[in-house]
């Protein structure tokens, strides 16, 4: 119960101490060992390729689960609920379905990247070969700002949460979060940082579980669906929102919608600007990207849809009417809200200590997923796009792997010492998710144009990119100081001045594009990018010819195959978009108050959604799975008894082939189904006199390499 100032923590500092060093400890252990059990009897070789793209090997279940995890971000489950509190049941559902379109649509991106350059570590990488120095440099800015603001609010929103629980120092929580993420992190490398995050998915399914099971069927504080529609009628009544006639219980809001396409602006940029995104993207087959991204897309939506619509509506609910909430008899401030702290309160109301446990577990699973990410991601632009680009164009696989591991050691300083530096001058969870889009937004365009588009200029990169960035700034500055009277922390946080900013940084780079395409077309070939020129062409690395003929050779990287799955994520993303963000809010949007039966049937609707969300990315990846897993019990088994290891060697001795992490299979000509073997991107045969060149050039003014392009089969 609280009349003024912060409610008190209902846990110790303890026990937040003991989940962020304690739980880190434990997962680092089980990750690393995860990880040596795959490499020591999954015979999956420690290369820089396996580090960063985990050898194009992830199946279906551990694709999705993998977008799943990379996109419920600590920000997801507070703003979420902030965003539930805000808007009522409108808001639940506006958030899911605006953040999942994304998700959909970069499946459209991943297969792209498959048909043309699927031999590629990074997609930065393809934007060097297609706008030279200058315009990689200028994604690689935009890149790494995302990566920045996205870890940036991950920790602020997590660190606020777990100090309103727990009391710990904000500070010590920005420190201490990434650095238990690289521990892990450092030594398994993008396929360890998934089995991490599939582990994180699992736990919070089941706290989720947990918490709809108590508010809408056996808690005392509310316990049914009747009661919640009786509370928030109530609600309405007292404190009524800006919704139709005041009510939480309505579609019909237009703050809603706004921040609906805010989002949508918003987080479209981040996606694919995203280098998390390109990577785990670059770790599935071709067979499984595109279902892998849909399936997620589905799945991530039931989350912040069902835990919106249990804690941010328990908050409502309960702020005024129990004294178990926090905040008892007043309601939540503007500050408590924006801090995300609708999930903490409304946790602890209903469940008490136990639900400010499983919150703290929340924030740390959800963060934990996004960081590591995000540091899988960072260090390998570090490896691949700087160091390798920038440094040292002759660098060996061992090379590149160590900048990656110095990468991801270097960049958890960073972002602490920079989410301190947030915290220090009052940045909170909402302005950051806000001004997110600034930075996202500018370089979306271009990047669409340069998957899509072959007559692009290089001009539409450099200095295109930053035309559409300061319109977009100048435009987010001005409207700050005129429609809400100043230029600061809060006022640049408001949705109108972020929206308008958004709109015309998109807007100046379609522009630009679309008048660069048609009136100053450049020419660029695909067919002229060679696997040589991919990996540099200066005299380092050369033309990988075992890879580019296992390439060719499976029928998996067909132009056929690889077409069919465009379609399919291009009909499939399309109806995701049209269904969720139009035609199912819109549909509602309408003078019209869910009664009872209406509101009971929503609610349990977004629980059965999240129960088949489970089923496909806490299930169906151990189901994937099971070949490796009965592989490395065998040789655990093995090595326990001193027999031969028969994951490595036959009867003859002769070496085997590594079983695929998933359940992802190869077909011969026949149509029968075939174990893979994941592809050894550094086994790379070393020849000398490689021809050098500038790597200033686009691609298209270099001539293609002796070795046959990637587009004859791509």
């Amino acid at each position: 119960m609280s009349t003024a100032g912060s409610p008190p923590p209902p846990l110790t500092q303890g026990a937040g101490y003991g989940v962020i060093v304690g739980l880190g400890a434990l997962f680092a252990i089980v990750v690393i060992g995860i990880s040596n059990g795959l490499h020591r009897f999954g015979n999956i070789k420690r290369t820089s390729a396996e580090y960063a793209i985990a050898s194009r090997s992830l199946g279906v279940g551990l694709t999705a689960a993998g977008a799943v995890s990379g996109w419920t971000w600590s920000v997801t489950l507070l703003s979420s609920c902030s965003t539930a509190y805000n808007y009522g049941v409108a808001g639940a559902m506006l958030y899911g379905a605006s953040n999942m379109s994304q998700i959909a649509l970069f499946s459209l991106m991943a297969v792209r990247f498959k048909q043309k350059v699927p031999q590629l570590h990074t997609h930065l990488e393809l934007l060097r070969l297609r706008y030279g120095t200058l315009g990689h440099l200028t994604f690689l800015f935009f890149a790494l700002a995302t990566n920045i603001l996205v870890c940036s609010s991950v920790l602020v929103g997590a660190a606020a949460a777990i100090t309103s629980i727990t009391g710990i120092n904000t500070y010590a929580a920005l420190i201490l979060l990434p650095v238990a993420v690289a521990a892990y992190t450092l030594r398994a490398g993008l396929r360890g940082t998934i089995l991490a995050d599939y582990l994180h998915t699992v736990i919070i399914f089941i706290i989720l579980f947990v918490f709809f099971i108590v508010v809408y069927g056996t808690g005392s504080e509310i316990g049914s669906a009747a009661r919640m529609w009786e509370l928030l009628t109530e609600a309405s009544n007292k404190n009524p929102s800006e919704n139709y006639n005041g009510s939480f219980l309505t579609m019909k809001s237009i703050g809603g919608i706004e921040f609906q396409w805010l989002s949508l602006l918003e987080y479209t940029g981040v996606v694919f600007n995203d280098a998390s995104f390109h990577q785990k993207a670059l770790a599935a087959g071709p067979d499984t990207v595109v279902p892998g991204y849909l399936l997620g897309s589905l799945s991530w939506f039931s989350i912040p849809w069902a835990l919106a619509t249990t804690a941010g509506l328990s908050a409502l609910a309960l702020e005024t009417t129990s004294p178990a909430f926090p905040t008892y008899p007043r309601r939540m401030s503007e500050s408590e809200v924006s801090a995300g702290l609708v999930l903490p309160y409304a946790a602890n109301a209903v469940l008490g200590k136990g639900g400010s446990a499983g919150v703290l577990l929340l924030m740390f699973m959800s963060s934990t997923s996004a960081v590591s990410a995000q540091l899988i991601a960072v260090s390998s632009i570090i490896g691949y796009d700087i160091y390798k680009t920038y440094f040292n164009r002759k660098a060996t696989p061992d090379q590149i792997l160590r900048s990656q591991q110095y990468g991801v050691i270097g960049f958890t300083a960073f972002i602490a010492a920079f989410g301190c530096l947030l915290q220090g001058v009052g940045a909170d969870l909402g302005l950051l998710y806000n001004i997110t889009g600034v930075w996202s937004c500018a370089a979306l365009p271009q990047l669409v144009f340069s998957f899509w588009q072959s007559r692009t200029p290089k001009w539409t990169a450099f200095p295109g990119i930053w035309i559409g960035f300061f319109a977009g700034l100048a435009v987010w500055l001005s409207l700050a100081k005129r429609l809400e009277g100043g230029v600061n922390v809060t006022t640049l946080a408001e949705m109108d001045p972020n929206i308008y900013a958004f709109a015309t940084s998109i807007a100046t780079g379609t522009l630009l594009c679309t008048i660069g395409s048609i009136f100053f077309p450049s020419d660029f070939r695909w067919e002229s990018i060679s696997v040589s020129s991919a990996h540099g062409g200066q005299g380092g690395e050369t033309v990988d010819e075992k890879e580019l003929k296992e390439i060719e050779e499976d029928a998996r990287w067909s132009k056929e195959n690889l077409h069919k799955w465009l379609i399919i994520a291009l009909v499939s993303a399309f109806t995701i978009f049209v269904v969720m963000v139009l035609i199912w809010p819109l549909s509602l949007y309408r003078d019209y108050t869910f009664p009872l039966s209406f509101f009971g049937g929503w609610v349990w609707v977004s629980f059965a959604w999240s129960v088949i969300a489970f089923v496909i990315v806490g299930l169906y990846p151990l189901y994937e799975g099971l070949p490796i897993l009965i592989l490395i019990s065998k040789g655990i088994y093995a090595r326990l008894t001193g027999k031969p290891n028969p994951t490595t060697a036959g009867e003859d001795g002769a070496e085997k082939k590594s079983v695929q992490l998933t359940a992802g299979q190869g077909h011969d000509a026949s149509g029968e189904s075939e174990p893979t073997t994941p592809i050894d991107e550094d086994a790379l045969n070393a020849r000398k006199g490689s021809a050098t060149g500038s790597d200033d050039s686009p691609a298209e003014e270099k001539p293609a390499a002796a070795a046959a392009p990637v587009s004859q089969k791509a």
